[in-house]
């Protein structure tokens, strides 16, 4: 049995469409409404701090998190395949991109995607972004400091 690719302990990933248009405009571009955290332009922000400055769509993997990486981004293609048409139509003024996001133990731990997403992510148009989180402090574990600092 093969070595797993990535080593995080939870992992999730998503499609977003912002905008400063309304919400509504992404929602009939797509032909849909978003599955994710969605809200328009000027709606409060739930933690009482004002109001969001753009609109945001959002389509989920499907996946439930804590699955690989590269599950959640393979059925994120899949679910974005029936939609390419109307994502690379959007304007310009509206900006796409997949996010990643995985929470790891150490910054020691392995995080590996397959080459193809990148490839798969200019298909469509859209940026491929990674949000990484660590639980030791990201390198304050061995009292060195972060890991640029050496």
């Amino acid at each position: 049995m093969s070595e797993p690719m990535s080593a995080e302990r939870d992992s999730y990933a998503y499609f977003t469409i912002t905008s400063s248009g309304p919400l509504d405009q992404i929602e009939s571009l797509m032909g849909m409404a978003g599955d994710g955290r969605c809200w328009s332009k000027g709606d409060a922000r739930p933690s009482n701090k004002g109001t969001y400055d753009f609109s945001r769509w959002t389509m989920l993997s499907g996946v439930e998190h804590g699955k690989p990486i590269d599950d959640h981004l393979k059925a994120l293609w899949r679910r974005l395949s029936v939609h390419r048409e109307q994502i690379i139509r959007l304007p310009d003024y509206m900006e796409r991109g997949v996010s990643c996001v995985g929470v790891f133990n150490t910054r020691h731990d392995k995080f590996q995607i397959a080459s193809g997403h990148f490839a798969t992510a200019a298909y469509f148009g859209v940026t491929l972004d990674c949000d990484f989180y660590f639980d030791d402090e990201f390198g304050d574990d061995d009292g060195e400091g972060p890991w640029w600092s050496r």
